[in-house]
């Protein structure tokens, strides 16, 4: 006989509709431990069906917010996985806290309380923080850092019954478990772009006039030709290379950003006759090689054996579309081409013998660029955090808004690559704030040794500024 089926449909509605008025009453014992409110853990109902309800909060509450902060949201399973190892944590820590506690029943109840207050932070940091203004966001994620120390310090306390030193070693464990969550953001959602409407540019004839194997033949060619007129570096000089690559042939902006900052190089920084850039666009298909993975390996070993590998600098620009999987999207239609990572970089750079660096990179999500090629001969800006995107990709435009920022107006032999650095991360984030975007919270990563090296760059650049620079 099913028990469950003998039961009045009546009280199982009771019974749902008592489980969410528990569950509310819970989520606003949440609110009051957030302000510190005395005696709030006594008053939490715990209970395996509450335990579940919290997370399935939780799990919506990110699911629906995390949709509406992205712009043409995709649906991804990656929150799932944050969700699950932030559990996980939980479980551990839960599980130290029962043992240290007389008697050891206290799991469930640390679970409860845990999930009653989770969904509010996660609210705070996405709807608070990013939009704090700049001269107040590293002491307003300060005070949001300290605050969740303090909370759950607060939570882990009572239940220990006012153990100051096993509440200490308790939420320690808690930040090691939180660690590897610190910068992932939950997430369900990534964004997409629509390559429908960039290729509704184009008509059947301008893709079909494209001879795919003429232009794999061509490369040879068209790279000999960019890169036979790279001129050495100068014994005793810091000299300045650049590579561009302008890797998304869906919108001409990649393009125009491609050649606007080779030319400020070439012109304002000393780059002429050092320079050279790879493209993916049907206007340059013939004339210029094309922004692959092969070509930017090829076109990195020839630029090292032309630098002074202990005193040249090269600069590496990147501008495409970026993915939540952290790749550079590499798209030359109707030609199949490899999309491009950061280890990818990486080792061409260590194969090519290029130890000093400065690498760009204009896209969505490109911080997370930054670990995979950080050391201490490296500068690496990019225009994104790892879980943010980046705006400007349209092909009516000259520069994204991380390109224009760096290189629109720029001064030759007065520049100061950091402080110019620096300031153009503050102009992208006035003017996202000004048209009420989501911060992109560009990453800045420079080098111990790096710091020293570009200070001997913008001494040489503004010692040898005639030859260099021209008209100076």
């Amino acid at each position: 006989m099913d028990l469950y089926a003998s039961i009045p449909k009546e009280l199982k509605q009771s019974g749902a509709v008592k489980e969410l008025q528990v569950l509310f009453r819970n989520l606003y014992c949440g609110l009051r431990l957030l302000a510190f409110r005395r005696n709030i853990i006594s008053q939490i109902t715990a209970s395996y069906d509450q335990f579940i309800l919290l997370l399935g909060f939780y799990g919506i509450t990110a699911f629906i917010a995390s949709y509406v902060i992205t712009p043409n949201p995709v649906f991804g399973l990656f929150g799932l996985g944050y969700i699950g190892v932030e559990l996980l944590g939980v479980l551990l820590v839960g599980f130290v806290l029962a043992k240290l506690c007389e008697p050891q029943d206290h799991l469930l109840q640390f679970l409860t309380a845990t999930y009653c207050v989770l969904p509010f932070f996660y609210l705070f940091s996405i709807t608070v923080i990013p939009f704090l203004p700049d001269a107040y966001f590293d002491a307003g994620y300060m005070v949001y850092t300290l605050w969740i120390l303090s909370v759950s310090f607060y939570v882990v306390l009572q239940l220990l019954n006012w153990q100051k030193i096993k509440a200490i070693l308790v939420v320690m464990l808690w930040v090691c478990a939180s660690y590897p969550l610190t910068n992932v953001s939950l997430s369900f959602w990534h964004e997409d772009f629509d390559y429908s409407e960039a290729l509704a540019a184009y008509n059947d004839d301008d893709l079909s006039f494209v001879n795919q194997e003429q232009v794999y033949y061509n490369q040879y060619q068209l790279l000999n030709n960019a890169l036979n007129v790279i001129e050495p570096g100068v014994e005793g000089i810091t000299d300045l290379f650049f590579i561009g690559f302008g890797a998304d042939s869906s919108q001409d902006v990649f393009m125009k950003e491609i050649n606007n900052v080779q030319n400020v190089m070439n012109l304002n920084l000393g780059a002429a006759g050092r320079s050279v850039a790879l493209i993916n666009n049907l206007k340059t298909i013939d004339t210029t090689p094309l922004a692959s993975s092969t070509n930017l390996r090829i076109a990195l070993n020839h630029i090292g054996s032309k630098i002074n590998p202990e005193e040249d600098i090269v600069l590496l620009y990147l501008t495409s579309h970026g993915s939540f999987d952290h790749e550079l999207s590499v798209n030359m239609w109707p030609l199949e081409l490899n999309d491009i990572g950061p280890e990818d970089i990486r080792a061409y750079l260590d194969d090519a013998g290029i130890q000093w660096r400065i690498i760009l990179v204009s896209a969505c999500y490109s911080g997370a660029f930054i670990d995979a090629l950080k050391n201490e001969t490296s500068l690496i800006l990019t225009a994104a955090a790892s879980d943010r995107a980046s705006f400007g990709c349209s092909s009516e435009n000259e520069f994204t808004y991380f390109g224009e920022a760096l290189f629109k107006n720029v001064e030759g032999k007065s520049y100061q690559f950091i402080d110019g650095f620096n300031q153009a991360i503050e102009r992208i984030k006035q003017r996202e704030i000004s048209e009420n975007l989501i911060p992109s919270n560009s990453q800045l990563f420079v080098g111990n040794l790096m710091r020293e090296k570009l200070e001997l760059l913008e001494h040489d650049m503004a010692r040898y500024a005639p030859e260099r620079f021209g008209s100076f």
